[in-house]
């Protein structure tokens, strides 16, 4: 496992467009019902080195069955990354908190960020997706949170039991252990038919 300096410039870039998405999802649900005033995130503490170093090995965990640098970065990255829905609280509006810990934000994000880089990183695709699965899961092991899981269809913040960090986790390790090898397989396959 090796990290060049192109990985480096996909890692970045994939974390700025996938941030500025998670902003700009929460954004979106200024205009929603069922809105509170949000609550600033460094009044509240939510921003400190435990949270995001959490929040990172959780996704760099499930991650590292691709055995490849930059999507265990991407990983780690991405589960941190998608707090920047808490930046909305700095404003002091009325919205929806958690927006980019949903499904529709997974598949927003996983079909963006496959358009803009590559529609054929599979790999990539499913690390995005399963970052709010590890995201979640570190949430759940810190503390009683809820999320807005099914919005902005349903706008009800849905609280987990404790146990369900592990079920989270195992379950974004085998989507992507799953994918990797069979990503794996189908590369081997190519490179062979390719050299004869």
């Amino acid at each position: 496992m090796k990290i060049e300096r192109k990985d480096i410039y996909f890692v970045i870039g994939v974390s700025v467009v996938y941030c500025s998405l998670s902003a700009v999802f929460s954004l979106t649900s200024i205009i929603l019902p069922d809105k509170i005033t949000m609550i600033n995130p460094i009044e509240y503490g939510s921003l400190n080195i435990k949270e995001i170093g959490g929040h990172f090995i959780w996704g760099a965990v499930a991650a590292f069955v691709t055995l490849r640098v930059r999507y265990i970065l991407l990983g780690g990255l991405l589960a941190v990354l998608i707090d920047s829905d808490h930046l909305v609280g700095l404003l002091h509006i009325e919205g929806i908190p958690r927006m980019s810990h949903s499904i529709t934000f997974a598949i927003i994000a996983t079909v963006v960020l496959m358009l803009v880089f590559s529609r054929k990183d599979y790999r990539l695709g499913t690390i995005v997706g399963t970052s709010v699965l590890t995201h979640i899961s570190y949430d759940i092991f810190d503390g009683p949170y809820g999320f807005p899981i099914l919005t902005p269809f349903v706008n009800t913040i849905i609280q987990l039991p404790r146990i369900d960090w592990l079920v989270f986790e195992i379950a974004a390790i085998v989507i992507i252990g799953v994918s990797s090898f069979i990503i794996t397989k189908k590369e081997t396959v190519q490179k062979s038919t390719s050299t004869q």
